[in-house]
Order: C-alpha cells, then structure tokens, then sequence
C-alpha cells in the first residue's frame, strides 16, 4: 500500500513538473539540450516604396536543456559586440550606443568578414512604406535599408530583438514583432535649385546678355564614422544658352566659405578631391573628400553663382527651355558602393516678337532694319555687347523682323535702316509675357517654338514724295510762277519807296 501511494506521488510530481515545463517548437539549432522556438515575423517603417530592406541575423535564440534562454552568435562579429551581453549594454534601438553597435554589424555584413547564422532575408517596402520580413528566426537582427527607389535618404542600420517571450509559464515566438513596427531611421540629402533675384524655380526676368544669379542648396550625408565610401558630390550642368561666370562660384559649408574665385579656401583646403573637382562655363563638379563628409554630417551646403544668358536661348514644346540641373551623388547604403542622385531643375524662360515688314502696296519688303530699345530708351545688347538688331528677310514670300531671348518687359523696335525710296516707319512698341508669348516664330520655319508674340499688325514703309524731272513742264511751270512772285514783290516795293518820298 505504501509503495503504491510513493508510485503515485512520484508520478503526479512528474506530471506537474512536465505541465510546468515550456512548450517547445521544432527546432531548427540542433545539437544536446538545444530548442529553437518557432519563427517570428517583423516589420519595419519609415522606408519610400520600392526601397529594399534586409535583415541579416545576429544572434540566433534557443531554448538550452536547463530551459534558459541562450543566443548563438554570428560568425565574424566585431570584437566589440560579439556576445549578446555586449549588445544588450549598447542600450535601446535608438541610443548612440545601439547605432554604433547596429553600423558596426552592418559594416561586417556589408564587408563579408560576417556570416549570419540565417540566411539573410529581404523585403521591399510597399506604398506605406514598411516592409515585412516573414519566417525569421527568433533572436537579433540587424536590419539594413538600401533606397533602390532613388529617394533622397541615408538609412542609419538598426538591430531588432526578436527574441522569444513567455507566454503562460512557455516560451514561444514573439508573434507581436510583426503589429510593433519598428521605425528605420534615416537622415535626408536634400537638393533644390534657385534661379534668379529671389532664387524661385523659374523665371522670365533676364535678357540676352544679362547675368542670371543662381543657387543650389543642399547637406551632406550623415554617414556612420565607418562608411565604405561617403560619397558626396555635386554636380551643376546648364542647358545651352547660359554659360557659367566661374568667377561668381562661391561654396559654402554651413558658414564656411570653402570655396571662392576658382579655388578652394584655407578653411576648405582639404574639402574636395583635387582630381574630381572642376569647374567650366559649361558646368562644374564639386567631389568632396570622404574624411570632410564624415567630419560635417548633415552640414547644410550652398553653391552660388552668376550665368550669362546668350543668344542660344530656347523655349520648345513639352517644357524644353533653357535651364540647368544640379544634382547629389550619395550612397543610400553608406555600406555599400551603390549611389543615387537625386537632382533639381530650374528654368529659364525667355520671348521673342515676330512682325511682318511691308511696303504700302503689302508687298514683301526687305533690307529694313530695326534696333531695340528698352521702355527708358537705352539700346539693348547681346552678351557680346553688340547692339541688337534685326533685317526684315523673306521667308515663304512674307518679309519678317523678329527680335529673340528677351525677358519679361516692355521694349521698342525702331527703324534706323530704310529701304531706298521709302519713309521710315513709326516706332513698334511692344509687351512681351507668358500669356501672350506662345506662339511659333513663322520666320524661322526649321524650329519650333512657343515663346513668341507674334504681331497681327503690319508695319508698313510708305514710298517718298516723287520730284519733278528737270526740263520737264512741271518745271517750267514752277519756274514761271517763282519770276512772277519775285516781280510782283518787286513792284509793290518800289511803290511804297515812293508814296515814302
């Protein structure tokens, strides 16, 4: 009867002691004594759609034969934080001490010096931009967001814990990763370009010959201080009709001039590398060393500079007119060779009036030439100082004079060449606009354009006054008449001298 009741009490404390035990899942680390717990699954924010988001394991978590929560590390992890503890000392996602940790993993991973004890898993952030990894192993993760969409970000590495939990006295999963999404910090490279007095997008403010301020405003990259390449570069080219006064080109870092009148400055002697850094009227290229970018990060930056608009101006269909782009080279990944750019445009638009020249009969008449004024009647040049004019020519029958490149105003084309035989015509005053300049020039048939005014009046050149031949009766005529007034002027002389007497 004893033994029985010891039998029994030995196997209810048994059976206690397995319903208090944690209930395991299939186990994927093998080996004596070692539980894997089931998979997790996790997602991140933050993100642009279209970017790629990878997670790379860092410690893998198991359940040992004395039930206690154990972590398996990664091959190749930095010395500094190669056990778990290390880690869990760097603080909470977010700390300086959790980023250092998080660049450090990413940095192995990114250089092959580390091996997860998974295989990495990739997601692609959606249009809210989060991504979520599925079927991840249960333990650290270090997750790394490269901007394959092209956006202007640098993604900082953040390592997750999706270590397993307790769930009524067991271990299991942490099925909550997914639901708590985990923000991906990132720091923007902004780019955006000014053009004219108050730096806007556009303007139609500047005639040929006229110097066009712009600006280009930008930051460097906050790189982590153990970037593969910290790419920073910016790139500046114009269209045709604008060269680059590169004696105007200032480059200041915060409010650092770094670079002015062709060269960098004291303070920015070792900002740029020398062999990559040019400028030219046709554009310029400013690629700054890897240990200044690491030195500013997130500095603000400024590029200004002057252009001459010339003669080259143009304004086509689908918004093709003169303007320049600037744009940043930087690396998304700041682990990785990969760089985007990211870029800003601005234009410049111009006008051009368009009349039809004429005789007063309507007939086509060429070789009528006209010089622009100004509304304070100053004479109006182009960038090489030369006075603008234009002669009437014709083209499809039709004599045309057209002035091109001129900006917003008020301007007066005068005729200070005329034709043989004919009177100059009176003064054409005109108002150029984007509301009315919109039209093709029809004196230039092999290029479209729609920045013309085009006048729906004529300008006409009527004949001079024709003078009799001489010899001919009509000056004969006139002859006798002259004699006649002179005599008779003669004679009422001589009887006044003598009523006088």
């Amino acid at each position: 009867m004893n033994c029985r009741r010891s039998v029994g009490a030995v196997l209810s404390t048994a059976a206690l002691i397995a319903a208090m035990s944690p209930v395991v899942a299939f186990a994927k680390t093998t080996g004596t004594g070692i539980t894997d717990v089931d998979d997790t699954s996790l997602t991140v924010s933050g993100l642009t759609s279209g970017d790629t988001a990878t997670a790379y394991q860092v410690f893998d978590a198991y359940i040992d034969g004395s039930n206690v929560l154990q972590y398996k590390a990664a091959t190749g992890l930095p010395e500094k934080y190669d056990t778990v503890e290390e880690l869990q000392k760097s603080g909470n996602t977010g700390s300086d001490g959790a980023k250092a940790a998080a660049d450090a993993y990413s940095k192995a991973f990114a250089d092959g010096t580390a091996t997860g004890v998974a295989t990495k898993v990739e997601a692609t952030a959606g249009a809210d931009g989060t991504a979520t990894f599925t079927g991840l192993d249960s333990g650290y993760w270090v997750v790394v967001v490269t901007s394959t969409s092209g956006t202007t970000k640098v993604y900082q590495p953040t390592t997750i814990d999706a270590s397993p939990v307790e769930k009524n006295g067991a271990w299991a999963a942490n099925t909550t990763m997914a639901q708590n999404v985990n923000q991906i910090k990132s720091e923007p490279v902004n780019v955006s370009k000014g053009v004219g007095d108050d730096f806007k997008e556009e303007t139609d403010k500047y005639s040929v010959g006229k110097f066009v301020p712009f600006k280009v405003t930008t930051n460097v990259p906050n790189y982590p201080a153990d970037s593969k390449d910290a790419t920073f570069t910016i790139v500046d080219t114009p269209t045709a009709g604008l060269e680059i006064d590169t004696s105007s080109i200032t480059v200041k870092v915060g409010e650092t001039t770094v670079w002015v009148d062709g060269s960098a400055t004291t303070d920015g002697a070792s900002a740029f590398k020398t062999d990559t850094t040019k400028q030219a009227k046709g554009g310029y290229t400013f690629d700054f060393a890897k240990k200044y970018v690491l030195a500013h990060p997130g500095a603000d930056v400024t590029v200004t500079y002057n252009a001459k608009l010339t003669s080259a101006a143009f304004s086509h269909a689908n918004g093709d007119v003169t303007g320049n782009t600037a744009q940043v080279t930087f690396n998304p990944n700041p682990y990785s060779e990969t760089t985007v750019t990211p870029n800003d445009k601005t234009k410049v638009y111009t006008y051009g009036f368009v009349f039809e020249k004429v005789d007063q009969k309507e007939n086509a008449l060429e070789g009528a030439v006209f010089t622009l004024y100004d509304k304070a009647g100053n004479v109006v040049k182009d960038e090489n100082n030369k006075v603008i004019t234009s002669t009437s020519k014709k083209v499809d029958g039709k004599a045309y004079v057209y002035f091109e490149d001129l900006g917003v105003g008020d301007y007066v084309a005068k005729e200070t060449t005329v034709p043989a035989g004919k009177v100059k015509a009176a003064d054409v005053s005109f108002s150029l606009n984007k509301d009315d300049a919109k039209f093709d020039n029809p004196a230039t048939k092999d290029v479209i354009e729609n920045n013309y005014l085009v006048a729906t009046d004529k300008v006409v050149d009527g004949n001079q006054p024709l003078l009799p031949v001489t010899g001919q009766a009509g000056t004969f005529a006139i002859t006798v008449c002259g004699v006649v007034l002179v005599g008779t002027a003669c004679v009422i002389a001589s009887r006044g001298s003598k009523r006088s007497e």
